[in-house]
């Protein structure tokens, strides 16, 4: 069953000036009022006919809170108010209101999230989590970035005012939940067992040996990095995926996971890059879109052929705003349905 969460809560200055432009287009008259929400709306529109596809509808929010807000909440768009909700917990707090949404109107059907922030996987898990067997529940997360790394140690390990930088600049407050460090967040809580997690496709892997001249902060992030690791949490790095090929990657990676329940979240700046450019942050170039749909097909095949089970799956971090500008060649849109359908197929 596909259903929708629209949290954006991104306090970037940037992102909040987008939203603001939104609003100025609708009350100039220059935008269609029919226009796409969010990624449950941009999406639902490119899965029609995909069989077996049931509409769970949305977990509505406060509209500030979402892609594109109410003109009467222009007043509500600024950078300090989504800081402090990112740091009071708010992340959080909407992620277990989505888990209780997926446990009174999706379960037993199969979740199929299209979201906005990377957080609210952590929700859907939670609930899933509860239906599951101890041990029973995996985690392929495909994805640039590692989000289980304190937003402290990523930011200082970048030079202030670089992209990556600034990517970061998400709260004040190091160790909230928040779409950069969710992943953390739910090991931490025992949601999941961290040798039941697989990360593909990363982007900002530091390696495993020091470079000369390094700065103390990049030594501190390789730790936290690998720290992950350690624990057992597997990470498979962007070059070895093209390197091994989608299948033998993603055997690797899953192996002795089978028979398990397989919950895979797509985060879409996976294929961030010339043909998609409407995610959220775009501070590193992924895989492209046919790279990315092959891992779907590849964790399909993987599946079928171990005997595990789908148990959900999610799409988010989509930039609906950046997503539906007239006549652009983005592919962003058409990559994440490709993606669903070759997962669902």
């Amino acid at each position: 069953m596909a259903f929708g969460c629209s949290l954006d809560v991104l306090d970037a200055p940037e992102k909040v000036a987008m939203k603001v432009a939104y609003l100025d287009g609708i009350a100039w008259g220059l935008v269609d009022k029919g226009i796409a929400r969010d990624t449950y709306d941009l999406l639902l529109r490119r899965l029609e006919g995909l069989e077996g596809l049931s509409e769970g509808g949305r977990l509505e929010l406060e509209s500030h809170l979402t892609p594109r807000p109410a003109l009467e909440d222009r007043d509500r768009l600024n950078a300090r108010d989504f800081s402090e909700f990112l740091d009071s917990g708010g992340c959080a707090r909407v992620a277990g209101e989505l888990g209780e949404f997926v446990r009174e109107r999706v379960l037993p059907g199969m979740p199929l999230l299209l979201g906005v922030d990377h957080s609210l996987t952590g929700g859907v898990l939670e609930a899933l989590s509860a239906e599951a067997g101890e041990g029973e529940l995996a985690l392929v997360v495909l994805d640039s970035h590692f989000d289980a790394v304190p937003t402290s140690i990523r930011k200082s390990a970048f030079t202030p005012g670089s992209l990556a930088a600034d990517r970061w600049r998400i709260g004040t407050v190091p160790e909230s939940y928040n779409c950069g460090t969710w992943i953390a967040g739910i090991l931490n809580r025992g949601i999941i067992d961290p040798g039941n997690v697989a990360v593909l496709g990363v982007s900002d892997h530091p390696g495993h040996e020091a470079r000369p001249g390094e700065r103390g902060s990049v030594a501190a992030y390789r730790e936290a990095y690998l720290a992950m690791e350690e624990r057992g949490v597997r990470i498979v790095p962007k070059r070895d995926i093209r390197s091994a090929g989608a299948r033998d990657a993603v055997a690797k990676a899953l192996d002795g996971l089978g028979g398990k329940r397989i919950y895979i979240s797509l985060d879409a700046d996976l294929g961030s890059g010339e043909e998609v450019r409407a995610v959220r942050f775009l501070d590193t170039i992924g895989l492209s879109v046919d790279e990315v749909i092959g891992l779907a097909r590849a964790l399909r095949g993987w599946i079928d052929s171990t005997g595990s089970r789908l148990a959900g799956a999610d799409v988010v971090e989509v930039d609906v705003h950046l997503a539906d500008i007239p006549n652009s060649i983005d592919r962003t849109v058409e990559m994440c349905a490709g993606w669903v359908r070759e997962l669902l197929r």
